[in-house]
């Protein structure tokens, strides 16, 4: 009995797998995640752990409702791809079913959030933005 409480507690702090992008040992990626330090809940889900590199997790305890975040992704080129700003920071995404990734636009490093289950984009972008706002922005959506 005692084992399979063990294995509970274990389960609960698993960390979540997300790759680290190529970019992921930019400085400016250590500046983004030093900010988010703190955020130790976004749209109502707790942060966990992560595997890779530049990356942060928020998540339900059966992980079927997920944020993920990779910094040091690829920048994205103009596009005519949809932009949105939330607080001052520009992202573009696809127009794709589901819920599509979201990569900061004219900020280097870029930063990609991954939204899976129960939230939204429009849930937790403004939870991220003093973060990875912080970075200079090169190039704004028109």
């Amino acid at each position: 009995m005692a084992a399979l409480a063990v294995l509970a507690v274990a389960g609960c702090g698993s960390a979540v797998d997300v790759p680290a992008a190529e970019g992921a040992a930019d400085p400016g990626c250590a500046e983004v995640l030093v900010l988010l330090r703190d955020v130790d809940e976004l749209a109502g889900l707790p942060r966990v752990p992560t595997t890779g590199q530049s990356t942060a997790a928020w998540a339900s305890d059966d992980r079927s409702t997920r944020v993920e975040l990779r910094c040091g992704v690829e920048l994205p080129a103009p596009t005519t791809d949809a932009c949105v700003t939330v607080d001052g920071v520009d992202w573009v995404t696809a127009d794709e079913q589901g819920s599509p990734p979201f990569t900061t636009y004219g900020r280097a490093p870029a930063t990609r959030v991954d939204v899976t289950g129960d939230v939204t984009a429009g849930d937790v972008l403004p939870g991220l933005a003093g973060a990875v706002g912080a970075l200079e922005a090169q190039r704004a959506c028109v």
